[in-house]
């Protein structure tokens, strides 16, 4: 098991450096006619300096992260690990509360400077960065506290029920997990994102109205429509929807405003309503269903393993490192199964795209496409195997064919 684990490790690395070295290499290839007005001839170089910092820091990144994993598990950090927060807890399940605070706080800060240096230099570098310093601080300040309080009770719970609950442990906490979620999602807006951001309603306007029509005309029903104070972080562009039934809420980023024409907005909107009339959402919390009751059956079988934890040094199961343990050893499945699930994915973004232009207008939801690569720095070029492999939405050229096809239709 020692040396799976190290395999696994590498293999996944190996996997990760590879795509991305491919789409690294694959920038110069020609931009197709259909997107070849989205840069202009600076900002296309802007957009392949950019692509090289960045790539170069998420290259350091997998680096510095896998090298630090493997002299963790290769020199018993894990067993002194848990020494440790023994000395301190008596319970076992705060012993294991203590063991990954620990473990998840060394890596935090171990990523702290990458997240300094990509914020307040390669991001301010290419006018991305809005952010502050204070802001940058408190953003990790309740980012922590988030976790911990939030994280911490969801983990203690799910460690409860697998002591107290035995044979029905993986009925138990996919119950709580399937709960965890419906809450998060009713209260994502309402709650979580205004620790973070200012959230306005949006004034009467045009758009507001055009917004209202298009809800009114794909019957889709929307309590609340709201702008975020996006830019005070980023200028990059986006919009979402939360919640479901009474709770449906609209949120635009105050950048999206600013960039995008009316039209433009309501046509991304539409495209977002196309999910829903998909039973989009539907679908990924269904397939959320099956991965969760799959993954707790095998995490169930790493928290009862004496024969894996004396692999790296324990003396017998210890809950805290199984579950690191169960993360390190499902990720080539994961990397597996996101192929079709990406696919899948793909799929429902044409769809989508094809109900934002009968709902509203091709050339608007085309305009916004080039809008939102433009201002995100989208890649025009990515390899096909990294978009097969990674990307949940098709590249941008392809997106605006199917658009393309869809007019002609109409005409």
């Amino acid at each position: 098991m020692f040396v799976l684990t190290i395999i696994v490790i590498k293999t996944v690395f190996v996997v990760d450096i590879t795509l991305s070295i491919l789409n690294y290499k694959y920038r110069h290839q020609p931009i197709p006619q259909n997107v070849s007005d989205v840069y202009d001839e600076p900002n296309y170089h802007k957009w392949l300096a950019y692509t090289m910092e960045t790539h170069r820091l998420s290259i350091l990144i997998k680096i510095v992260n896998t090298v630090v994993l493997l002299l963790f598990i290769a020199l018993g950090f894990f067993p002194a690990l848990a020494g440790i927060a023994n000395q301190y807890a008596a319970d076992s399940v705060l012993q294991t509360l203590l063991f990954m605070a620990i473990y998840f706080g060394i890596s935090y800060l171990l990523n702290l400077g990458f997240d300094w240096y990509r914020t307040f230099t390669i991001e301010e570098r290419y006018g991305f960065n809005q952010s502050t310093v204070k802001t940058f601080i408190l953003d990790q300040v309740k980012s922590i506290i988030l976790t911990a309080v939030l994280g911490g009770a969801i983990l203690y719970i799910l460690l409860q029920l697998y002591i107290q609950a035995g044979n029905r442990f993986i009925l138990y906490a996919w119950l709580f997990i399937m709960l965890v979620v419906l809450v998060i999602n009713v209260l994502y807006t309402k709650v979580f994102v205004r620790i973070f951001n200012k959230l306005s309603p949006l004034q009467d306007s045009e758009l507001k109205d055009k917004i209202v029509s298009l809800a009114q005309l794909t019957g889709y029903e929307v309590k609340k429509i709201s702008v975020t104070d996006a830019s005070k972080r980023s200028a990059r562009l986006n919009a979402f929807f939360s919640g479901f039934g009474r709770f449906k809420h609209i949120v635009l980023f105050d950048t999206l405003l600013e960039k995008c024409s009316t039209d433009e907005i309501v046509s991304v909107l539409a495209h977002e309503i196309g999910h829903a009339k998909h039973k989009d959402v539907l679908r990924n919390l269904l397939i959320s269903m099956v991965q969760i009751s799959v993954a707790l059956t095998v995490l169930s079988f790493f928290l009862a393993s004496d024969t894996m934890a004396q692999a790296f040094g324990f003396a017998e199961v210890h809950l805290g490192f199984a579950i690191i343990l169960f993360s390190i050893l499902v990720e080539p499945f994961g990397i597996l199964l996101g192929i079709p699930l990406s696919a899948l994915s793909r799929k429902a973004e044409y769809k989508a795209d094809g109900f934002a232009a009968e709902a509203s207008d091709p050339d608007s939801m085309i305009g916004a496409l080039k809008v939102l690569a433009r201002e995100n720095f989208a890649n025009l070029t990515p390899h096909p195997l990294v978009v097969k492999v990674t990307y949940s939405h098709p590249p941008i050229s392809q997106r605006i064919q199917s658009l393309e096809a869809f007019k002609k239709l109409q005409t």
